[in-house]
């Protein structure tokens, strides 16, 4: 991975990403985000979605997330050849020339997809995770986030 990549997703917030994705599949059957600014002080998804979030929504949002965060869940990565990967998974974020042995990450039993991105090795490492603004246009939903730092680790 070049160092461009290792400063545009920082571990903590990407892995939080792959939480939030989940959690919106299950909470409101959306797809994964389909666009992603992760930065270390506050990242943002952008969702096809039909309309914003209530304030109950939102909360309810941050509890599953922290839930999952405080499981304290491994962050694996696993290979697999692309033929088998397409079969399982869209392709659709990874670069082109992602190659042949596709690298998916599982968060527990809770998420698994394509990445190439780096990770936390178990998501009691990630902290507290906070909605800091959502908003809806022309059929997006922006979520905006922050992470507070994970209690009793050196982070």
């Amino acid at each position: 991975m070049s160092e461009s990549t290792e400063k545009q997703f920082d571990p903590r917030m990407h892995s939080a990403e792959h939480i939030v994705n989940q959690t919106m599949i299950r909470m409101f059957r959306s797809g994964r985000c389909f666009s992603a600014h992760i930065e270390k002080k506050k990242s943002k998804l952008d969702y096809r979605f039909d309309r914003t979030l209530s304030e109950i929504e939102v909360t309810e949002l941050e509890n599953r997330v922290n839930e999952v965060i405080a499981a304290d869940m491994p962050v694996l990565e696993e290979f697999m050849p692309k033929a088998l990967a397409e079969a399982q998974f869209s392709l659709n974020r990874l670069p082109e020339d992602a190659g042949e042995a596709i690298r998916i990450i599982r968060i527990g039993d809770y998420d698994a997809c394509p990445c190439i991105g780096p990770h936390v090795t178990s998501t009691g490492e990630i902290g507290r995770f906070r909605v800091i603004s959502t908003s809806f246009e022309s059929g997006v939903l922006r979520i905006r986030y922050k992470l507070g730092k994970p209690e009793g680790r050196d982070v």
